[in-house]
């Protein structure tokens, strides 16, 4: 899918508005492994993922704790940090070998002062990153880890393939071993 049909997705651009998004987007690689931001870093863009998985995770006490896993097509941001121009409390890792389109905070401004169309496309991103929050918040108040892994299965299945166990476990909120023990409880039934 080319890059200006997963904009129109949100929001209808014409030639003109497209060449201004087109002219700021910043195409980034990272290797599997790599950081698109640091604890302790300045979030400075909002990401559109092209290729590959990225995580998103807190560390406290030394353990990891991955609450979002993000795909391709998928907006990725710290975006308290972006908003707030602060240090990021969050890493934001590379599972896969990635690529994105990123758009940088001052050229969003910028964006933002030529048509009012760029500021429906921030909107739609910033709801579509709350919303992701906001529901794994409420599996995390509501679901057991089963229904969560059940979840994790029905709409992103082909990360069970791809991800450590590590990783998946504490997305869902286990350790490891309570994870394969789950799983195997599962096959079972």
């Amino acid at each position: 899918m080319k890059i200006r049909e997963l904009f129109n997705n949100d929001v209808q651009f014409d030639d003109n508005e497209w060449n201004s998004i087109e002219n700021l987007l910043i195409e980034r690689s990272f290797k599997k492994g790599e950081y698109l931001v640091s604890e302790g870093e300045v979030e400075n863009y909002i990401n559109l993922i092209i290729e590959g998985v990225c995580r998103v995770y807190y560390v406290k006490k030394g353990i990891e704790y991955t609450y979002v896993f993000a795909l391709e097509h998928e907006w990725i941001s710290s975006y308290e940090s972006f908003n707030s121009i602060m240090p990021s409390d969050e890493y934001i890792q590379a599972v896969t070998n990635m690529k994105v389109y990123s758009i940088h905070r001052d050229n969003l401004k910028n964006l933002f002062s030529l048509n009012s169309k760029f500021s429906i496309l921030e909107r739609y991103v910033v709801n579509q990153i709350i919303n992701d929050k906001t529901k794994r918040l409420r599996s995390f108040v509501i679901d057991s880890p089963d229904e969560r892994y059940l979840e994790l299965l029905k709409k992103k299945s082909n990360l069970v393939q791809n991800i450590p166990l590590k990783y998946l476990a504490t997305y869902i909120g286990i350790t490891a071993e309570s994870l394969s023990r789950l799983r195997k409880r599962l096959v079972q039934k």
